[in-house]
């Protein structure tokens, strides 16, 4: 189904060979790329995203003591082996090969004296492989590719997806809305590199403009979603702010302790590990704080952005206590993709984190997102210019039959609310059928609201949260970032790709 009310025989119209939208390091690549194959993208942008806020860096074998067998091996393993090898191959033989481009790209990796990278370890990695630029390595790939992109005169605009036009399982265009207006775009091809999911969840590291409405949108035009149980809850998020505090200051020695300056879980446990331990200390009525008073570090020199954020928010890491919370991060699952990045609509990709590549399986390893940003992002492009799809010039319109004067956006924060208590680190049958039961609700009100880009949005998070609870509800067993209190060991019967589709109608949901 369509929700908002349109005609595109009235619209302003514009067509185009490839639209991408999305300006973290998936969408800038794949549009620089296709740049480079001699295709004109149009990049849709509505502001900075999860890109520019990632602090660790970018998972790659280039050091002679490492292998791409070692970094398949660990990438299995972290995602407790529903990974998709072939995939995880590419990603790792490629990923080398599109280090050296971001370097061509202007991205200036931090290097030993000797010019070689500088490389640090994280959590389940085997070897030291993770390229940095200080603490803000997104932030510097993202202005790099940002600035090559301007420097290409790739069209960029400010605007927002607000449908996705299909027509027989095949892209027609999309509608966007810009400087106010919607516009319809007819294009051969369409490229989501929107972000993922993690917003829906009342804590989180995700920038407010990530707000998981995409993967809403695609489920009622008939996209299948892959594995959206699977969310990656970081251990550490300064209390009250998306401000995510690096695993590196835990590696680098700093500890967790509670209100009673009590060490409760060794820190350098899987993320999921340490995460649950803070979560059962709060349930207990305890607050988590992260020492970083006794690091052997110059803190403001080895985690300037950390540091700077604290001091602004009053917090002197060198003497105080730091509060933090878990928070939902990483959306593992998304609009299944092939090895090129194509979904199972004719003419629509998805790349980076609103994709399942299948690759993170069902818990992502450290640093491996912005790689596969950019590996895929780059199969898209080429995969793109050897298609011979045409546009397809055909008209689409929508209307609303009845409508009432709902707000729907009351709902934002309830969502969040029951998506974190019953969908969050730990989960059961009857928690999980109580938020489930919430969302239908909300989704039948969405349904009944008029047709306003306000009440599309609350209605596509409604949906993505289904999806994610439904997907929970399927898997029952613990596995991964997946922990089920009444299920809670691994059982081999659910190693399989979970997967969710609502047909348009949306009878199956509502």
């Amino acid at each position: 189904m369509y929700y908002i009310e349109f005609d595109t025989s009235l619209m302003p119209s514009y067509q185009t060979d490839v639209i991408v939208v999305g300006s973290g390091i998936a969408g800038l690549f794949c549009a620089i790329t296709l740049k480079s194959l001699k295709i004109e993208p149009v990049l849709i942008t509505r502001g900075i995203g999860n890109t520019y806020y990632s602090q660790g860096g970018i998972a790659a074998v280039v050091s002679e003591e490492d292998s791409t067998l070692w970094h398949v091996s660990d990438t299995l393993r972290a995602g407790r082996n529903l990974g998709d090898v072939k995939n995880i191959d590419i990603l790792t033989q490629e990923g080398p090969h599109r280090i050296v481009d971001l370097e061509l790209l202007g991205v200036n990796f931090d290097k030993s004296k000797d010019g070689s990278f500088e490389l640090t370890l994280e959590g389940g990695h085997s070897y030291k492989r993770v390229l940095k630029v200080k603490d803000f390595t997104g932030k510097a790939i993202y202005e790099a590719l940002y600035k090559k992109a301007k420097e290409l005169n790739i069209n960029i605009i400010e605007g927002e997806l607000l449908e996705i036009l299909t027509e027989d399982n095949a892209l027609i265009g999309c509608i966007i809305e810009q400087n106010d207006k919607r516009v319809f775009w007819a294009s051969k091809f369409l490229v989501l590199a929107t972000g993922g999911a993690a917003s829906m969840y009342a804590h989180t590291s995700n920038p407010l403009k990530t707000r998981a409405d995409v993967i809403g949108a695609a489920l009622r035009r008939g996209f299948l979603i892959e594995n959206p149980e699977f969310i990656q809850f970081h251990p550490t998020v300064f209390k009250g702010t998306n401000l995510l505090i690096s695993e590196a200051v835990r590696g680098e020695g700093a500890i967790l302790v509670n209100s009673k300056n009590e060490r409760f879980i060794n820190e350098l446990e899987p993320r999921d590990v340490v995460a649950r331990a803070i979560y059962k200390q709060m349930l207990s009525g305890q607050d988590v704080f992260l020492d970083m008073r006794n690091l052997k570090i110059d803190i403001k020199t080895r985690f300037p952005t950390i540091y700077n954020f604290l001091m602004d928010h009053g917090i002197d890491p060198y003497k105080d206590l730091v509060s933090v919370t878990p928070a939902a991060h990483y959306y593992i699952g998304g609009l299944r993709t092939d090895e090129n990045g194509e979904t199972t609509v004719n003419g629509v990709y998805a790349i980076g984190e609103v994709a399942s590549t299948r690759i993170h399986g069902a818990n992502r390893l450290a640093s491996n997102s912005l790689l596969e940003g950019v590996v895929f992002g780059y199969r898209a492009a080429y995969s793109i210019a050897l298609s011979k799809r045409s546009i397809r010039l055909l008209k689409a319109k929508n209307k609303k039959d009845d409508s009432n004067n709902i707000d729907c956006q009351q709902y934002f924060e309830k969502i969040k609310d029951y998506m974190w208590k019953y969908v969050g680190l730990e989960r059961t049958e009857d928690g999980l059928n109580t938020a489930l039961t919430f969302i239908k609700n909300v989704a039948k009100e969405c349904m009944l609201a008029m047709p306003t880009k306000k009440n599309k949005i609350i209605f596509d998070v409604a949906l993505s949260a289904y999806a994610t609870i439904e997907g929970a509800i399927k898997r029952r067993e613990s596995r991964g970032c997946h922990f089920r209190l009444d299920f809670p060991h691994e059982k081999d019967e659910y190693r399989y790709n979970t997967k969710v589709c609502i047909d348009t109608s949306l009878k199956s949901l509502i």
